[in-house]
């Protein structure tokens, strides 16, 4: 009869397990969906549109003036979205920067996960404190990445094709782009910053090293006549 009840409770076809598989697939769920749907839409939304801007506008019967209007705009608020939103609710990160009483500029770079201050702590909502959303990681890392590596790409053609008149509205793009990128990476990173930064340059310089030694030693011993 024990026997019977135990495997019963254990069966894939009993309410328990039934009850328990469910909230772990709600959980799984959960976590594979946006926790910001709307901060990461907007995340993207601006840098796609500058973009397709960039390219497309003339297709669509618009002078120079008014799309280099529409793309100054759309670069800032996707520069401050970025900085001040969507940094801070799909990573929980944020840097910024203030003077202080003696005229002295000061950069912060905060990260949820790392904060020991507990004034910086308590800037952070308490719903920005939960685990790491896997979806909205993914999705601000991507975007935060790719459009300046984009912008990067528009600026060489502009310098190839001197055009001049696109030249100034695609470096303010790389500028901005490129900056939340940095901001973002600091955040990550914490302090540890300028040792990772000089530890992999190290490294890229040691194995440089090791490979071209390698690389002589090889034609050295290739040239010595056989026996």
């Amino acid at each position: 009869m024990m026997g019977q009840t135990t495997s019963s409770l254990s069966s894939p076809s009993s309410p328990e397990h039934i009850i328990f598989d469910f909230e772990r697939d709600i959980t799984v769920q959960r976590q594979q969906r946006f926790k910001h749907p709307t901060a990461a839409f907007f995340h993207i939304i601006f840098k796609l549109v500058a973009i397709v801007m960039y390219l497309f506008g003339g297709l669509f019967g618009q002078d120079f003036l008014s799309i280099f209007v529409l793309l100054i705009l759309l670069i800032s608020f996707d520069f401050w979205t970025v900085k001040n939103v969507t940094g801070r609710l799909l990573v929980g990160l944020r840097w910024w920067n203030f003077i202080d009483e003696e005229g002295k500029s000061h950069w912060v770079f905060e990260n949820r996960n790392d904060t020991k201050d507990k004034t910086n702590e308590e800037s952070f909502k308490a719903t920005d404190r939960l685990s790491e959303n896997t979806a909205d990681s993914t999705i601000f890392w991507t975007a935060l990445i790719i459009a300046p590596v984009l912008w990067f790409l528009l600026l060489l053609v502009t310098i190839f094709r001197l055009n001049i008149q696109w030249f100034m509205v695609v470096s303010l793009a790389l500028v901005l782009t490129s900056s939340n990128l940095y901001g973002y990476i600091r955040c990550k990173l914490g302090g540890n910053f300028k040792s990772v930064l000089t530890s992999y340059v190290g490294k890229q310089i040691f194995y440089n090293f090791m490979s071209s030694s390698n690389t002589k030693t090889a034609q050295n011993m290739g040239g010595y006549p056989s026996a």
